[in-house]
C-alpha cells in the first residue's frame, strides 16, 4: 500500500515526540536507548554527538501535547473563510478579528480591561518588548533582580539602561526604585527565576510609586495560565490599565513556534506603539492570526490549557516526589505554577552540578545565569518536559551527578 511522504513524516515526529526516536540535525533518526526513559519526552535537536536524554530547560511547554488536529481545523477554517482583504497586508496592530477576541478571552481569564483598540499583535513576547523600548526611547527600565538575562539585554540593545531591583518574598522591592527609572519590567504572577508571587501589598505600592514618579510597568505575564494550588492572581493591568503595558503569547501555552503575542497598553500610548511596530515589520501573517482566534472563540484555547494544566500538576507532584527521595536535603522554592520549579541543593557548586548534570543527559539551567546569588546551588528544572513515570530517573541522574 503507497504512503505518502507527509504521513511518514508526520508518523517519525511523533514517535519522537514520544521519546522512542532522538532526532539530531544532519543525521538520520535513531531509536532511543531506553524508550521507557523518554516517552514523552518533547523532541529534542541537539547536536548528535551530545547525549541528552532530558532538556529541562526552563521557558518552554511540552511540545508533544501541541494540538495539532484542533489547530488544523481551526487553521482550514481561516483559510477558507479568508476574503480578498484578509489576503492582502495585514494591519500593522493586528486583526481587528483577533485584537477584539484576545481582549475578551484575557480580560475572562486574567482580568484585564482594555478593547480590541487596546492590543498590538505582536511577534511573540520579544517583539512586544522591542515595541515598548523603541516607543520609550531611551531611558532607564528597573528589571528584578535575579530576572530574565535575555529580556534585558533585548531591551538594552534597544536602548533601554535596565537597573537591577532586588527581589524577595512579596516581589521586587518598591522602596528601593530610583528616581530616576520611567518604566518597571515585573513577573507579577510567577517570578522568574524564583517563581514568587507578587503580593497585593507590594503590587499596590508599585502602583502608587509608578503614579507618583509618572512612570509606566511592564507586566511580563509569561505563565501566568498555570496555577496549581488555588486559581491565578489577577493581572496587574486589570488594577490600572492607564500605567501597565500586559504581554503575553502562546509560546508557554501551545508552542513558540507559532510567534503570536500581544501587548495590552493604555490608549494613551496607542500611537507611539503603532509607529514603532511599523518600523518593525509590515505587519504579521494574518491566516495565522485568524486560526487563533477561530482557536479561542470555538473553547479549543480553553481546553488545551485546562487539559494540559492536569498533566503538568501530575508532572510537578511526581518530580517533587521524586527529588524528595533522591536529594532528602533539597527543598523547593515558589508558587505551585508555571512550568519550572527552582531547587536548592546545600553544600554543592552550582556551575560544576550543572555541568554534571548535563554529563549524564539531563540540560538545566542555573539561577545564577539570571542573576540569583545563594549559597549552594539553586537548579532551575522545567517539569513540563518530565511526565510521571519519568520523574524518578530524572531526579536519580541529578542526584547521580551531585554525588560526582
Amino acid at each position: 500500500m503507497a504512503v505518502s511522504r507527509g504521513v511518514v513524516s508526520d508518523a517519525y515526529a511523533q514517535l519522537a515526540a514520544e521519546g522512542w526516536l532522538l532526532i539530531a540535525p544532519r543525521s538520520g533518526p535513531r531509536v532511543a536507548s531506553s524508550p521507557r526513559e523518554h516517552k514523552g519526552v518533547r523532541p529534542l535537536y541537539v547536536e548528535a554527538a551530545e547525549a541528552v536524554r532530558y532538556d529541562l530547560r526552563p521557558g518552554r511547554p511540552d511540545l508533544s501535547r501541541f494540538p495539532r488536529a484542533d489547530w488544523l481545523r481551526s487553521l482550514g477554517a481561516a483559510v477558507r473563510g479568508a476574503g480578498d482583504a484578509e489576503l492582502d497586508y495585514p494591519p500593522i496592530a493586528g486583526t481587528e478579528r483577533l485584537r477584539a477576541v484576545l481582549a475578551a478571552y484575557r480580560g475572562r481569564v486574567r482580568g484585564t480591561l482594555a478593547t480590541g483598540e487596546d492590543v498590538l499583535v505582536c511577534l511573540g513576547a520579544a517583539q512586544a518588548f522591542i515595541t515598548i523600548a523603541v516607543a520609550l526611547g531611551p531611558a532607564q527600565v528597573a528589571v528584578e533582580d535575579p530576572g530574565h538575562t535575555g529580556i534585558r539585554e533585548l531591551l538594552r540593545v534597544r536602548g533601554l539602561e535596565p537597573v537591577p531591583m532586588r527581589v524577595d518574598e512579596e516581589g521586587i522591592v518598591v522602596h528601593e526604585l530610583p528616581y530616576s527609572v520611567r518604566a518597571i519590567l515585573v513577573t507579577p504572577a510567577h517570578q522568574f527565576p524564583t517563581g514568587v508571587v507578587m503580593s497585593a501589598r507590594r503590587r499596590a505600592d508599585l502602583l502608587a510609586w509608578a503614579e507618583r514618579r509618572d512612570a509606566i510597568v511592564i507586566e511580563d505575564d509569561y505563565d501566568a495560565e498555570y496555577r496549581y494550588d488555588r486559581a491565578p492572581v489577577g493581572a496587574l493591568q486589570g488594577l490600572r490599565p492607564d500605567l501597565v503595558f500586559h504581554i503575553g503569547s502562546v509560546s508557554k501555552t501551545l508552542a513558540p513556534a507559532l510567534r503570536l503575542g500581544w501587548l495590552i497598553a493604555p490608549p494613551a500610548w496607542h500611537e507611539r506603539l503603532l509607529l514603532a511596530r511599523e518600523g518593525l515589520d509590515h505587519g504579521l501573517p494574518a491566516l495565522e492570526q485568524h486560526a487563533l482566534a477561530d482557536f479561542i472563540e470555538r473553547g479549543a484555547y480553553d481546553r488545551h490549557i485546562r487539559r494540559s494544566a492536569r498533566a503538568y500538576r501530575r508532572r510537578r507532584d511526581a518530580l517533587l516526589e521524586a527529588l524528595a527521595r533522591e536529594l532528602p536535603d533539597a527543598t523547593v522554592s515558589g508558587a505551585a505554577a508555571g512550568l519550572h520549579v527552582a531547587v536548592h541543593v546545600p553544600g554543592a557548586d552550582e556551575g560544576a552540578l550543572v555541568a554534571a548534570c548535563r554529563e549524564h543527559g539531563v540540560v538545566l539551567d542555573g539561577a545564577a545565569q539570571h542573576g540569583a546569588h545563594s549559597e549552594g546551588a539553586t537548579l532551575l528544572i522545567s517539569f513540563a518536559a518530565v511526565p510521571d513515570a519519568a520523574a524518578g530517573h530524572v531526579a536519580a541522574l541529578i542526584a547521580t551527578a551531585r554525588g560526582r
